[in-house]
């Protein structure tokens, strides 16, 4: 059971978060400057990292880990848009964030402890690769759910920010890279300095990047802080929450078992498949707009009660 203290881990930073916010250590503009250098540097550095360790034969041979990943998104889409139709009353704002947050889970950065235990290496590039198709729909179909208000120009204006930009030169990086295999000077000033600027760009994005979980969880325990306590109690959290950590998990694996696929993918997608809301949602909410009440009282809602409900799906599933 070590992916319950992953969770734990992630309450831990939440609470960090909380009590510095409470204490006038991080104030509100201090926590969407946060946001800010977030989305426009730390998390396109995590995205260019990770995909350029797998190399091009790993993304032709497990193709289907991220087409299956946006099957997981699509999974808690349509569950969303099912129980929005049953709902009154609902405000646009919360009805976005009511579908982001069962569209998209935290399909990165809680997961990958528990895979690389589980599988190692090779289970954590598998896992990289698959989190693609799940970037792929957060900076396209994410965006356009928090701005389904706005022009059409506007909302592929927001798309094209830098973590899709980071995803794209990311994949052209390595297909240059492994295809083309440019030759780079054999010895001499030149290529020395080429070779330390090489290095350099993959430690620093690397350890730039690797601040993306820190950064996330402070954020979203300096929202939780200025909640009211009774909106953790509003029946669409609880809601959300069925739809997230049971009803789109379940449906998602019981599809996943009737397609023929390695073991060891088919173990990653379900453990991508349980995880709760994706603190990106917050994320989106403060730079895009959005119910950030909400959102923040369902990342406390799931991060909680994922710690049964993970091991109970995970114990069914693998």
């Amino acid at each position: 059971m070590n992916y319950v203290f992953q969770v734990v881990f992630i309450l831990v930073l939440m609470t960090i978060g909380f009590v510095a916010r409470k204490r006038g250590v991080i104030s509100a503009v201090g926590t969407s400057e946060m946001v800010r250098i977030l989305i426009a540097v730390i998390y396109p550095c995590l995205i260019f990292s990770s995909v350029t360790k797998l190399n091009v034969q790993e993304l032709s041979a497990n193709w289907i880990m991220p087409v299956m990943a946006m099957a997981i998104a699509g999974t808690g889409l349509i569950l969303g848009l099912i129980s929005l139709r049953f709902i009154k009353g609902v405000d646009p704002e919360r009805a976005s964030a009511f579908l982001f947050q069962n569209t998209i889970n935290n399909y990165l950065f809680l997961p990958l402890p528990l895979v690389m235990l589980l599988w190692g290496n090779e289970g954590v590039a598998l896992l990289v690769f698959a989190s693609m198709g799940f970037e792929l729909t957060v900076w396209t179909l994410g965006v356009f759910l928090f701005n389904r208000s706005s022009k059409l120009s506007e909302g592929i204006r927001m798309m094209f920010g830098p973590p899709l930009i980071a995803l794209l030169f990311s994949i052209g990086w390595v297909c240059v890279r492994d295809l083309a295999a440019p030759e780079l000077p054999a010895s001499g000033f030149f290529a020395e300095s080429a070779q330390r600027l090489l290095y350099l760009t993959y430690f620093g994005t690397d350890t730039i990047g690797k601040a993306t979980v820190a950064v996330s969880m402070l954020v979203s325990g300096s929202r939780i802080a200025t909640l009211n306590a009774s909106s953790a109690f509003d029946w669409h959290v609880w809601l959300l929450a069925g739809l997230r950590l049971i009803a789109t998990p379940v449906l998602f694996i019981l599809l996943l078992n009737m397609i023929p696929m390695a073991e060891m993918a088919r173990g990653i997608l379900a453990v991508i498949a349980v995880m709760p809301a994706a603190v990106v949602s917050l994320i989106f909410s403060e730079r895009f707009g959005g119910d950030s009440d909400f959102i923040a009282s369902t990342l406390l809602v799931t991060h909680v009660a994922a710690i049964v409900t993970i091991p109970l799906l995970l114990t069914w599933a693998l």
